[in-house]
């Protein structure tokens, strides 16, 4: 086989990938406006957002082709896709000197793949457009770049799938409609009009300005997690950490079981449905866990929900300085940070449903042992798993687990290597921070602390698990296998 000789349709992928940062440069409107009306720096908009319109154009006719992509060619677009985005949205951090170049790479992917990590000390001194940006960057992640693409563009409608397939987070797409576009636009709708409750709620009982409404509906849908002020969400109010509470919650939530509950008025599928049962059971489960682990009263009450959901939902918001809580509560705080939210939602991490499979597999095992000879199906909402989707599930599990732990030690080791003082708990959060879109650990990179003190090596390794853990591992490692090249 000549070298060049490539398995995977190189040309095709770059095209698509062309379209996509075409018109990707029309996000750039949205700060670009702000920025011209609240007389702040404009042009960094303008310019790249003329860089992504050109450059994606020229992309897109030098690798002009007739050809669809295949699921092989998914992979490769929405990996590239994810990873050119971010250097684009990295641009307006470091033409307006807010951030060097790594710095404003990594503020741009934690904000695309709504990880919510910060290198950001004191962000009430950045231009209101670009906070505008950096939240508007987790609103457009949230529900995923590609899944707006296929829905607005019928150049990507026939290989719209094999795109969301590979972009999707859970171990499967559930279509709300036979036509993928139409599927892509009815999640979107969704997530807009959800986004739009959350801005109303925000400004009329939570008593937040118009801008800090509009940018926390921003990162509260996504489970991205940035904010417009230092400390979070410790300087709002009891109300608005409950209707955030509840909008996290939402955001965790299977966009297709709101589908059925909210449009087709299925309320009993909330109740039918496997996952959602198992996903409320966690979320009270760990807000009475921490309840318990913190001080009491009904201030304690909020701040255990609101901390149990931003964590398990890997939002990453904080209502108060959880760094001062006891080890136990950090600890739940920690195993939180492994279960994210449903598939088919914004939330990044192993998913509940993964872990419930998982937790039904070893149940299956055990009493397998005792009776060899039977058949004991796994059941998701009364409908039978097929083998060939638990074995993936335990495979994804196991291998999370794998890059966990060695990526903890190696963040460790970097550290170490450059005389920063970091222990393994710092160095496990970072790295369950941020392979499971999280955004804050503890310690050196606690609630309201960043990421600034790492060095240049660390946070490349962590925009590398950012990166991987949005898009749930394969589409990303694949990239890495010659056989996906030359197979």
């Amino acid at each position: 086989m000549r070298r060049w000789d490539l398995s995977v349709d190189v040309r095709a992928a770059l095209h698509v990938v062309g379209v996509l940062i075409k018109w990707f440069s029309v996000a750039f409107v949205l700060p670009l406006i702000y920025a011209i009306f609240a007389r702040e720096i404009w042009w960094p908009y303008a310019l790249t957002g003329a860089l992504a319109l050109l450059g994606g154009w020229a992309l897109e006719r030098a690798a002009f082709t007739e050809r669809d992509i295949r699921p092989r060619e998914g992979f490769f677009v929405v990996a590239l896709a994810w990873a050119v985005v971010a250097l684009l949205g990295a641009m307006p951090f470091v033409l307006l000197g807010a951030l060097r170049p790594l710095d404003a790479y990594f503020e741009a992917m934690s904000g695309f793949t709504t990880t919510g990590a910060t290198v950001i000390a004191h962000v009430e001194g950045l231009p209101k457009a670009l906070l505008l940006w950096r939240a508007f960057t987790q609103w457009l992640g949230g529900m995923g770049i590609i899944v707006l693409a296929v829905a607005l563009l019928p150049k990507l409608g026939v290989g719209g799938s094999q795109l969301m397939d590979a972009e999707a987070p859970g171990p499967t797409l559930e279509r709300l409609t036979p036509r993928i576009r139409e599927t892509a636009r009815l999640l979107w709708g969704i997530y807009v009009g959800l986004t739009a409750f959350d801005v109303l709620l925000l400004v009329l009982v939570g008593k937040l300005s118009w801008f800090d409404a509009v940018a926390h509906a921003f990162t509260t849908l996504s489970t991205g997690g940035f904010s417009t002020k230092d400390p979070g969400f410790t300087v709002f109010s009891g109300a608005a950490q409950w209707i955030t509470v509840l909008f996290m919650a939402i955001g965790g939530l299977n966009f297709a079981l709101i589908y059925r509950v909210v449009v087709r008025r299925q309320w009993r599928s909330l109740l039918t449905d496997t996952e959602a049962r198992f996903y409320g059971a966690l979320l009270g489960g760990a807000t009475l866990a921490l309840w318990i682990n913190v001080d009491g009263g009904i201030e304690g009450l909020r701040h255990s929900a609101f901390q149990a959901v931003s964590i398990m939902t890997t939002t990453g918001y904080a209502s108060a300085d959880f760094e001062q809580w006891s080890p136990a509560a950090k600890m739940i705080l920690l195993a939180l940070m492994f279960l994210g939210g449903c598939a088919g939602s914004t939330a990044g991490s192993i998913k509940v449903i993964r872990t419930w499979l998982v937790f039904r597999f070893i149940a299956r095992e055990t009493r397998n042992v005792i009776h060899p000879h039977a058949v004991l199906p796994i059941r998701v909402s009364g409908r039978v798993v097929s083998e060939s989707i638990v074995r993936a599930v335990a495979i994804f599990a196991i291998l999370y687990v794998t890059i966990f732990a060695v990526s903890s030690v190696l963040l460790l080791w970097d550290a170490a290597r450059v005389g920063l003082n970091m222990n393994i708990v710092e160095a496990a959060s970072a790295v369950a921070a941020t392979l499971g879109n999280v955004g804050p650990g503890f310690g050196l990179v606690g609630p309201l602390s960043t990421y600034a003190e790492l060095p240049g090596t660390s946070k490349i390794f962590l925009v590398f698990l950012m990166w991987a853990g949005r898009l749930e591992l394969f589409p990303v490692l694949v990239l890495f296998v010659r056989s996906y090249w030359k197979g």
